[in-house]
């Protein structure tokens, strides 16, 4: 009953937390990263699928065509995101919630239950699942649910990693040395967050060797098999994401050599940070005291020294960074380690250490003056209580301070943190506007581009339909020939404080060249060329034909060499009217001259307020500029922490500070300004920080100069199966085959039956040559696949899945042999459990200890318990697996056997497989029984056991 308790207040806590913190009319989740990534991208794999029907795409409709495996990151096969796929119609807000809560509440049960099993009193096993709700790394369940959303998983992986030292004596894992639910475990952890798997291995190693101090006794075959076989059934996912990685390179603020090399005096690893461990300093505490505890101290040096050091935050942060989000997975561990402590002080088996309370101030101090001025007074009450309580731990005093050292501080701690994320909205405005139906109803063609201006960071994932593509993409992994193309050669605006996130802004050089047929904004936004198809409010639907196509030929080409060799802005128009062919192609190229001209501004037209207050001003231009393109640009000097931008009719340019994980690099700010309405003028906004803006440029074009010169059209037929193209051109002349489809490994080619190899055009572009001839072209993208991939995907899963189907063959059929169990010892009192079975009825012989010692052979669900005396032999056959032989307590004389072969002493915890008899019989194979012959027993038995050691005959016993 108090178990069941237990569980309905760490549920009730769950709830709880989740309504003091969440405002009235707001969604479990942020506005930033959990809208934007985790619910959009989930949102948008969903409609895929229901576009194409494949579970496990190769190419997704982002970054105007990208490899599916780059969104691996944000766990494509999690449950929630699987269950959403059979429900289209309800929004996808309400699985990623439902499910980041039902994670919450079952992490608090596991974790209370495994410590349940440690033996550890159920006050405490309630202390540790209390700890697990209220740590602020649980902050991240309504932003970076990735973060956390394997911890289940882990505990459950290191429950099962419990049962390898109880079954390690089977006969099953002798000859199947895998764990079927630790594999899983391990699978489930990758297919959440491959990223934080080499931590939870780390993690689940450590606690391995925590269980045993005899490492002859570890069991080491069954617990790498068993993780070795989780990894292999999660390849179909991992080697894929492994291979767009490898790909793709990441811009991330490196760590220098004097960072690596030092050790973490705010131990933000482990306290309070949401994106560390979040735990409070009762847990360094512990974590310091069992130091001074010899069956814990090894555990806890080395988890001090991962908490402590850089260098190992570095490196379970794959080299990238210095960041404490690595050491969550620890996390468990340490609430272990935790409970146990405290246990062992409430009985009094250890003492308080006053010294270590007064060394655990300094972390606190450290965060409180560097990192979380915000909360200094719960932070300084954490100090004084856990000094009051390893100071005056008698009495009421030390039950009042525990109270607020476990329940009470890191539930307001937690609270103050929660209270600090942006939630977003029950209700967008900025998507879903038109609906599906209403989309579908004005697109010419539906298989075009469509870019969303309304909110560009929340709907740079988000697909409208499934057959559209989009030229935006929010990834932690991207593509970098895409993303240099967009923001490097084409000057997209960057909006945010990295570069990953790709956002849509208005660029007429962008939806010309990557063909942007339709577009999502404001009435005031619309850019020139577009004319509205709906209009709800404020926001349109527009349509510009003019744009280039998804595929064409052409022959208007320029040398890869002679673009790289002209600056910025003759790049932008070059770009539009030519096609940029790879270096090393002998196609014939024509020159262009660039229409581009400079445009004149007052002096300090674009200067920065010299206070470093934010100011909004408006400048007119020197002349009215109708169906002309501005181009405005100018250098940036500035080495602040916090991030600065500068916004002129709605675009927005950012620099990020010196303190941001993802620095931008955007030192010149790039403004490319184009409209159905003339403009006069230009309304700027700058944001507060003290920065230079130099070497402003300004360049003017027509807008007529956006025209390629020779565009063959490619008329499509219908796609079949993975296609992404099929269909036929005619070339007057040889030239290129150009898509809008960015460029990557992967693409298959295949022109009237013949594979072309593919090539990279207009520096971020799929395309190929083509020939002066009319042709069919097939277009397809796979990813690319090794021999290394086949074997891991198929020869570890079926060792994994024979493994598993022989347990269960074991499990619902006959035992197959008969075999004798030599208890060597006799007894004096009542045994023992002698024959631990692995669950269910277990056919064993049931003894009745006569005279003659009859033995009858019967079935029972329990082990049996008789009052024996002297020695004796047993027969036993079984259709339960036999997990373990006890030992018989009090025991006198002990029988020998003579031969090994037959016979195997109890404290070995062996079990001997014996040859079959001659006389056998058969039933199906799942009913399948193997005796020996009866009297060959005998006959053995007589031969190798004494009458010394067996007063009675076997002959006389059966």
């Amino acid at each position: 009953m108090k178990k069941a308790v237990n569980y309905l207040l760490l549920a009730g806590a769950v709830f709880l937390f989740i309504w003091i913190t969440l405002p009235q009319g707001k969604l479990f989740g942020s506005t930033t990263d959990w809208y934007c990534q985790h619910v959009t991208i989930a949102d948008t794999m969903r409609k895929q699928f229901l576009e194409t029907g494949e579970l496990l795409p190769d190419w997704c409709a982002l970054g105007n065509g990208t490899n599916f495996y780059t969104l691996s990151y944000y766990g494509f096969l999690r449950p929630d995101v699987l269950i959403s796929f059979f429900f289209p119609n309800v929004p996808m807000e309400v699985f990623i919630q439902g499910y980041a809560i039902l994670e919450m509440l079952l992490g608090s049960w596991l974790l209370y239950w495994w410590l349940q099993k440690k033996n550890i009193p159920e006050n405490l096993c309630f202390t540790g699942g209390f700890l697990y709700l209220t740590s602020n790394c649980m902050f991240q369940a309504h932003r970076q649910i990735m973060f956390i959303s394997y911890l289940p998983f882990l505990i459950l992986a290191l429950i099962f990693t419990d049962s390898l030292y109880q079954e390690n004596t089977s006969c099953f894992f002798r000859r199947f040395p895998v764990h079927a639910g630790l594999s899983l475990s391990v699978c489930m952890i990758i297919l959440h967050s491959f990223y934080f798997f080499p931590a939870c291995f780390v993690c689940l190693t450590l606690y391995f060797l925590q269980l045993d101090n005899r490492p002859e006794k570890r069991p080491w075959i069954p617990f790498l098999s068993s993780v070795a076989t989780g990894i292999s059934l999660s390849m179909i996912y991992l080697l894929p994401t492994a291979l767009a990685i490898l790909e793709n390179k990441k811009d991330v603020k490196s760590a220098s050599i004097r960072q690596i090399f030092t050790v973490n005096p705010s131990l933000n690893t482990l306290l309070y940070s949401p994106y560390g461990c979040g735990l409070t300093l009762i847990c360094l505490y512990c974590l310091l005291l069992c130091l001074f505890r010899k069956q814990t101290q090894k555990t806890a040096a080395i988890l001090c020294i991962l908490l402590c050091s850089q260098f190992c935050c570095w490196i379970l942060n794959g080299t990238l960074y210095l960041r404490p989000k690595a050491l969550i997975p620890f996390l468990p561990l340490i609430l272990l380690l935790t409970a146990d402590t405290l246990k062992e002080l409430h009985e009094k088996s250890i003492r308080h250490r006053f010294p270590l309370a007064l060394l655990c101030m300094i972390p606190g101090l450290v965060q409180i003056l560097f990192l979380h001025s915000g909360r200094k007074i719960l932070i300084l009450a954490d100090i004084l209580f856990l000094l009051l309580y390893a100071g005056f731990h008698t009495g009421l005093s030390e039950k009042l301070a525990g109270f607020f050292l476990v329940f009470l501080i890191p539930s307001l701690i937690f609270v103050s943190t929660a209270r600090t994320e942006s939630y977003a909205s029950a209700s967008t405005k900025s998507r879903e506007i038109f609906s599906q139906k209403e989309i579908k109803s004005v697109l010419s063609e539906a298989d075009r581009t469509m870019d969303i201006l309304s909110a560009p960071m929340t709907n740079s994932n988000y697909l409208p339909l499934g057959s559209l593509r989009r030229t935006t993409m929010y990834s932690s992994v991207s593509n970098s020939t895409y993303n240099r193309l967009f923001y490097d050669i084409l000057k997209m605006p960057v909006s945010t404080r990295n570069r990953v996130s790709m956002n849509a802004d208005a660029n007429p050089f962008q939806e010309y060249l990557m063909g942007v047929r339709y577009i999502l904004t404001t009435e005031d936004k619309l850019p020139e060329g577009y004319l509205p198809l709906l209009q709800k409010g404020d926001f349109v639907l527009a349509e510009n034909r003019q744009v280039l196509p998804s595929a064409y030929g052409t022959t208007a080409l320029l040398n890869e060499k002679d673009f790289d060799a002209l600056s910025y802005p003759q790049t932008l128009d070059t770009l539009a009217n030519r096609t940029v062919v790879p270096e090393s192609s002998d196609a014939s190229t024509t020159p262009y001259t660039s229409l581009m001209k400079e445009y004149p501004l007052p002096v300090n037209f674009l200067e920065a307020p010299e206070n470093g207050q934010a100011l909004t001003i408006t400048r007119q231009l020197p002349s009215i500029l109708e169906h002309q393109i501005l181009l405005l640009s100018c250098d940036v000097s500035y080495s602040g922490k916090k991030d600065i931008d500068i916004t002129i009719n709605g675009i927005r340019n950012r620099l990020s500070g010196s303190d941001a994980p993802y620095p931008n690099h955007n030192e010149t700010f790039t403004w490319i300004l184009s409209g159905n309405e003339p403009l006069k003028s230009l309304n700027i906004h700058f944001s507060p920080g003290n920065y230079k803006l130099c070497n402003v440029q300004a360049f003017i074009l027509p807008f007529s100069a956006l025209r390629h010169p020779d565009i063959q059209p490619f008329r499509s037929s219908v796609t079949e199966k993975k296609e992404l193209l099929h269909g036929s051109i005619g070339m007057k002349e040889d030239g290129y085959f150009v898509t809008s489809f960015s460029y990557s490994r992967g693409y298959q080619i295949l022109v009237d039956g013949k594979k072309i190899k593919p090539e990279l055009v207009n520096k971020g572009f799929l395309g190929f040559p083509v020939k002066k001839e009319r042709m069919r072209s097939w277009f397809d993208f796979m990813r690319p696949v090794s021999l290394w991939e086949f074997c891991s995907l198929f020869l570890p899963q079926s060792f994994f899945w024979q493994s598993y189907l022989h347990c269960l063959c074991h499990q619902y059929c006959v035992f197959h042999r008969i075999l004798v169990i030599i208890l060597t010892e006799s007894v004096l009192f009542k045994a023992q459990s002698f024959i631990k079975p692995s669950g269910g009825s277990v056919s064993l012989t049931d003894l009745q200890m006569d005279q003659l010692y009859p033995l009858h052979l019967c079935h029972t669900k329990d082990t049996v318990h008789k009052e024996l005396s002297d020695s004796f032999f047993l027969t036993v056959f079984s259709d339960r697996h036999i997990q373990d032989i006890s030992l018989i307590q009090h025991c006198h004389h002990a029988a020998v056997a003579k031969n090994p072969v037959f016979f195997l002493h109890y404290k070995k915890h062996r079990v001997f497989f014996h040859q079959i008899g001659e006389k056998t019989f058969s039933c199906p194979w799942y009913r399948k029984k193997r005796f020996f012959d009866i009297h060959n027993l005998i006959q053995i038995l007589n031969q190798h056991l004494t009458e010394d050691h067996c007063p009675v005959s076997p002959l006389s016993a059966c």
